[in-house]
């Protein structure tokens, strides 16, 4: 304690502890950053990695002018990492303190990440930094080069491989930009620590055999002359060789070890590859069939057919695009550290999606890859994100139900359209809520696109130049694109569709966002094993910390998957009046089906109705209508009843509809459930023609829609392309929206390409 306290009175210690109160401090004013968690860890690897380093070597410059035997150093290291021990307890104590006003929903999990962020980068610098000011008289100059040399590590590792994520000796775990609220299993980064702790280990070992053997004043060739080992060295070379064994070790396992992946690691772990024109793809050759890959092939050269006219830009002779489709979202999380979000790189010409959503994401990504033709050098893009990710959704042009120069219409009648500016800065884009980002940015810039050309933008997107490019500043423009929104309809967007869209919290300002994400991770786990108790307890927490429509939506399920539909009722009777759960689609749907089991169908049918109003999507619209038709009527409502609510099979549920298929007062209903059943078991052919069978039997405009496209995609599906396209002109005529119809169109367009493109490729097999 003595001697720590004569650390403590050092004016150098004094300032550190201050330095760290106040990054602290500052960081308690900035959402996702103000309390002990993964974010405010990972931050302050990097004062603790320059602070304690700074330190060291002051301390070592008087230190290293005394005779100290080596057992003296080591309790001088000792004191070293005690004395950066204590520092770090400052940031620790003042988010501590700060938990009191702002919510930490697992203090006990982010001490944990504080342990194995900053407190293993201490240890680590503090060994890195006695190394380096043994060997160097400009200690301190050659300390932060080589500490920005470790971070640079990040940024190869992610702008030369495929991944988003890096594990780093100085930040530990570096993510990447995702939209991904959960961070995966800790065990991974636990392990990647241990490395570190050895590589500290290592450097000591260094610094105490150098300490004893080499001498600054002679050169590295007479030191070596001169070397002769005394007691005690041959056991710290055995250490040292243990150590450097298990770092090489762990770096030419490192793909092994799910540190890090290269091209080819990701190519052999998918298995399979296919070629097109413009495009190289890797995707799981047991997930697809080859005609499927020849599908595929053709829906990817349409979406650059459409692509290219629009942004007026190719690839260069030869060259082609690489797009990795990964088999679920677990195994692309695990090769590039990103489940939910689609990403492309185009420095690399890359494209990751997962397989599943390929159709109805790969013509943003696509954008984002041709767009490198005009972007900055090195990066190939914009350095606006917001230009970004508005361009992709200008050209793209597909969001919902709705234009979105309609969401945007409905926005700026609602009043929420006054920091629109922001969407164009350096991080103004990414704490907005998602949807109402990229929905506004998408609608501005293809305002700008339709008004000025697309030759005009594509100079304004490296860098924003809007004065040099339209003689126009950004705050000119925006009240232009106002001016031009007021002519839009959007009478068909009601407030609360608005709200339910758009006004939900950015990651930066829900509570606990990686607490609550991770909890709701778990639950829908256990729902997916059917476990539905333990479900409702991880959803009913997750609800309790952060009220979002996720965690009741999935309250919900798992309450009526036990057929608990009363607690339902109470629990939606308890949300506040005034919040926006109140009238989200999935929930109000919810609320309608516990409604129905308690055998209220008046209630129910004012929920369903409700979701249809509000007009949402057409899923939500077809699923709201069906029940609504099944409700209405007694007869079917006694039918359906079991086939919603009972806990059965795949085949105990069609088994089921067989003979309510042939009955006449409940065959309409039964034959579209069954046409449901057979497309989810890609039984496309079947289901395409129980849908088409009955469209002209079905009364409800909105499920004579529905059941028009699906039989449209199901025949597209199954490779009847001519019935695909009349099934989809019948869709039009149950559609007054002109944008929905313009959809359909494409749709068309695209059923003629693909089968011209599969034709020819069967010719040429």
């Amino acid at each position: 304690m003595r001697v720590l306290r004569s650390y403590i009175r050092l004016h150098a210690v004094q300032n550190a502890a201050m330095i760290y109160f106040l990054i602290a401090g500052m960081l308690t004013q900035v959402p996702l950053f103000n309390y002990l968690g993964f974010e405010f860890s990972a931050l302050m690897t990097i004062p603790a990695a320059f602070i304690s380093g700074m330190l060291v070597i002051s301390f070592l410059n008087d230190h290293l002018t005394k005779p100290l035997t080596r057992r003296t150093w080591l309790f001088v290291t000792f004191d070293y990492l005690r004395v950066n021990t204590l520092l770090l307890l400052v940031p620790f104590f003042v988010m501590s303190v700060n938990a009191l006003a702002v919510k930490n929903c697992s203090f006990r999990e982010g001490m944990l990440y504080y342990l194995l962020l900053p407190a293993c980068t201490m240890i680590f610098s503090v060994a890195l930094a006695m190394v380096i000011r043994l060997f160097f008289r400009h200690a301190r100059i050659m300390y932060s080069l080589v500490v920005i040399a470790i971070l640079l590590q990040i940024v190869y590792v992610t702008y030369f491989k495929p991944q988003l994520f890096a594990y780093n000796f100085i930040l530990g775990y570096f993510p990447g930009f995702t939209y991904d609220e959960t961070l995966g299993g800790i065990s991974t980064l636990v392990l990647f620590r241990e490395f570190t702790l050895i590589a500290a280990v290592l450097l000591l070992i260094v610094f105490f055999f150098s300490l004893a053997h080499f001498s600054r004043r002679q050169t590295l060739l007479e030191n070596l002359r001169q070397l002769h080992l005394v007691k005690g060295d041959s056991i710290l070379l055995a250490a040292a060789f243990v150590c450097a064994a298990i770092l090489a070790a762990g770096h030419f396992m490192r793909n092994t070890l799910n540190f890090e992946f290269s091209a080819d690691d990701i190519h052999r772990a998918l298995g399979g590859m296919a070629v097109s024109e413009h495009f190289f793809f890797y995707l799981p050759p047991e997930q697809i069939s080859p005609p499927q890959v020849r599908m595929l092939k053709a829906e990817a050269e349409f979406a650059y057919s459409v692509v290219s006219a629009r942004l007026r830009e190719r690839l260069p002779y030869g060259e082609k695009i690489s797009v990795y489709l990964y088999p679920d979202d677990e195994t692309k999380r695990r090769l590039i550290g990103t489940a939910n979000t689609e990403i492309t790189k185009p420095w690399l010409r890359e494209i990751h999606l997962s397989l599943s959503s390929f159709r109805s994401t790969f013509r943003h990504e696509l954008v984002h890859a041709l767009a490198g033709n005009f972007g900055l050098p090195v990066i190939r893009a914009s350095d606006a994100v917001g230009l970004n990710e508005g361009l992709a959704m200008a050209i793209d042009w597909h969001w919902g139900n709705h234009s979105l120069h309609e969401y945007a219409a409905a926005l700026q009648r609602e009043h929420e359209l006054a920091q629109v500016r922001n969407l164009f800065s350096a991080m103004g884009f990414m704490t907005q809520q998602s949807a109402f980002a990229y929905v506004v940015a998408g609608s501005f810039c293809r305002f700008l696109i339709d008004r000025f050309g697309v030759e005009r933008f594509k100079r304004v997107f490296p860098d924003g130049s809007f004065v040099i490019v339209y003689g126009e500043p950004l705050d000119v423009l925006i009240g232009e694109w106002k001016d031009f929104l007021r002519g839009i309809d959007d009478a068909s967007l009601s407030r609360e569709t608005v709200e339910t869209l758009f006004m939900q919290p950015s990651i930066f300002r829900k509570v606990c966002a990686r607490v609550t994400a991770e909890r709701n991770a778990r639950a829908v786990q256990a729902a997916n094993v059917k476990d539905y108790l333990l479900a409702e307890n991880e959803f009913s927490l997750s609800y309790q910390e952060a009220p979002t429509a996720f965690a009741l939506q999935g309250l919900f399920q798992s309450l009526l998957a036990q057929r608990k539909p009363q607690r339902v009722v109470d629990l939606f009777n308890q949300v506040p009046r005034s919040s926006v759960l109140r009238f989200n689609p999935a929930v109000i749907l919810l609320l309608g089906d516990a409604l129905w089991m308690e055998g209220n169908a008046d209630d129910a049918l004012q929920r369903y109705r409700k979701v249809e109003e509000m007009n949402v999507s057409d899923q939500y619209s077809e699923r709201a209508a069906l029940r609504r038709t099944i409700v209405s009527r007694p007869l079917l409502n006694q039918s359906f009843q079991v086939f919603y609510f009972a806990q059965m099979s795949d085949s105990a549920r069609q088994a089921m509809l067989l003979p309510l298929q042939r009955k006449s007062s409940t065959r309409t209903v039964a034959t579209y459930l069954m046409a449901e059943e057979l497309e989810r078991m890609q039984r496309f052919s079947d289901a395409a023609g129980l849908w088409g069978s009955e469209i002209n039997a079905v009364d409800d405009p909105v499920l004579r829609f529905a059941a028009a496209m699906h039989a449209g995609k199901a025949c597209y599906q199954s490779g009847a392309f001519e019935e695909a396209k009349a099934m989809f002109w019948q869709a039009k005529n149950f559609s007054a929206s002109t944008f929905t119809q313009q959809e359909i169109d494409e749709r068309i367009d695209e059923c003629s390409f693909v089968e011209k493109s599969t034709r020819d490729g069967e010719r040429q097999r």
